[in-house]
């Protein structure tokens, strides 16, 4: 006796239907933003609150939208290429240093550079169980 077992649908898409599909990654996103807000360097929050979530190609997506975002994300201190000045003016482009940003502790004391690692260090235990939450229908 032989079977014959054909899926009816693309396998990644009856992966992405039983996960919850783009409402489960969207709720992934907001729940990572969430739990990386503690490690995003935050001065003024300027940062932490220009932040967008969305799914993209079947993935949530946790977008800071500063222009210094990606300045800060690298933790390394860029400069003018005309001036030398971390201050540069609109459309002046930058260079990188190779020193290190120093981050404002005191304000902010789990403020670091690659947010996104710090968070997964200390608290990745409570976004899989918040998202298993989530998916078992029992919401946060």
């Amino acid at each position: 006796m032989s079977v014959d077992f054909r899926w009816n649908r693309p396998v990644p898409l009856i992966t992405r239907e039983a996960l919850g599909g783009e409402r489960t990654m969207l709720f992934m996103a907001n729940e990572a933003k969430r739990l990386m807000d503690p490690y995003v360097p935050a001065l003024n929050m300027g940062l932490s609150q220009n932040v967008r979530t969305y799914v993209d190609g079947g993935v949530g997506i946790v977008h800071y939208t500063s222009p210094y975002a990606n300045y800060q994300h690298k933790g390394i201190l860029m400069v003018s290429r005309i001036t030398g000045s971390p201050w540069a003016r609109k459309g002046e482009s930058k260079v990188t240093t190779g020193r290190k940003l120093k981050y404002n502790k005191s304000r902010h004391p789990l403020a670091t550079s690659e947010w996104e690692k710090a968070m997964k260090a200390a608290r990745m235990g409570d976004f899989t169980n918040a998202v298993q939450r989530f998916v078992n229908g029992g919401g946060v």
